[in-house]
């Protein structure tokens, strides 16, 4: 299995849990956020002609700074003879997969390779476990929905990296023994929330999982098709015809009508189709209460500038940073820091993670100012 190496949504509060910036061998960032949509959207050139599958794999992630995962049951030395000039990553990724007979899907900031039906309904699982999570008590979610980055060591073992998300969630697994032995390669991979992590680390033995209402156990299921989530769109008052029209569009997903909603059962990719169509997201109802938005941040021995690099792009804030003044007050901005807060507003968060640094801030709406303390 080849490795060069999700701000969860909306539920009830908003968690951010920025882990350390994810970064490859060589020390370059991995690139994810609204950075990623970008890079996948670039034009790619690439030239291979007999290139083992991993060997070329390794060289596309190292050039476009992506993580990659090539799911156990591919052959990392299939022979690859391809050449792709000028199109977007994301179209010369597929191309790559579909070449060698394999499926490519995006899974957040992992461009995963696997069995074509593993690729196809990888994302889709991600999401039932993501909404099975939001239904769960919030003081037992919290810990499914924090990011890390997942590192193992060469020859590690699955049931090995299981075992390490059970006691990072301190939770028992029920069926660890269906994980079969193996030995996998070294990777490094962004930060992905655990539910992210379990979820590619079972598909790749044609398994999923169930947490139980406590959040202490979690049971290894064999997956059962169809594997789909359920969205609500609000059709308006052309909702039939819009419902029809999906239905034929869209063959292997299950509509249903309600007045002016139109409910659709489906993977993630055809909900993806039916959000371009829409040209906007769609109106969903949910029965999720909002409230103030409350931050969790986790992160250990992390350079400053990087932290703020991401909660910026994560949060949408604006540094106003005076980074002359800075270096003038002899002070680092890629000094190491270690934050952990909980349940906090933006203002607490944003003292948490520059105590002790030397600096000082001063927020206005999304904008914040940043200089040495007086």
């Amino acid at each position: 299995m080849f490795c060069h190496s999700r701000f969860a949504g909306l539920l009830i509060l908003i968690w951010l849990t920025t882990p350390a910036v994810p970064a490859r061998a060589d020390g370059a960032s991995w690139v994810e956020g609204p950075h990623l949509k970008q890079q996948l959207a670039s034009p790619t050139r690439v030239s291979w002609h007999g290139t083992p599958l991993d060997r070329a794999l390794s060289s596309l992630s190292s050039a476009q700074h992506l993580a990659i995962l090539r799911d156990r049951r591919v052959d990392p030395n299939q022979s690859v003879t391809l050449a792709i000039d000028g199109e977007p990553l994301e179209q010369a990724l597929a191309a790559i997969a579909g070449h060698v007979t394999i499926g490519y899907c995006q899974f957040g900031p992992v461009a995963y390779f696997g069995p074509r039906e593993s690729a196809g309904r990888l994302r889709t699982l991600g999401a039932l476990r993501l909404d099975e999570a939001s239904k769960l008590p919030r003081d037992v979610s919290r810990k499914f929905l924090l990011m890390r980055d997942w590192h193992w060591d060469r020859l590690a073992q699955p049931r090995d990296l299981l075992a390490q998300l059970a006691a990072e969630a301190e939770v028992e697994i029920v069926g660890a023994e269906r994980i079969p032995h193996d030995l996998w390669p070294e990777c490094n991979l962004p930060p992905l929330s655990w539910l992210d992590r379990m979820t590619l680390l079972t598909a790749q033995f044609d398994l999923t999982y169930r947490i139980d209402r406590t959040g202490k156990r979690v049971e290894l299921v064999d997956l059962r098709e169809p594997i789909a989530i359920e969205r609500t769109y609000h059709g308006g008052v052309a909702a039939r015809n819009v419902a029809r029209r999906w239905a034929r569009q869209l063959p292997h997903t299950k509509i249903r009508l309600e007045g002016q909603e139109i409910f659709v059962t489906a993977r993630v990719e055809d909900h993806d189709r039916i959000e371009q169509a829409l040209a906007g997201r769609p109106r969903r109802k949910t029965t999720v209460k909002t409230g103030p938005e409350v931050y969790q941040l986790a992160v250990e021995n992390t350079a400053l500038d990087k932290l703020v690099e991401q909660l910026s792009s994560r949060l949408s804030l604006t540094f106003q940073w005076d980074r002359d003044a800075t270096e003038s007050a002899g002070i680092a901005a890629d000094q190491l820091v270690s934050v952990q807060v909980q349940d906090a507003d933006l203002d607490a968060l944003l003292e948490a993670v520059f105590a002790d640094t030397g600096l000082a801030f001063q927020r206005d709406g999304r904008n914040v100012a940043v200089k040495p303390k007086p």
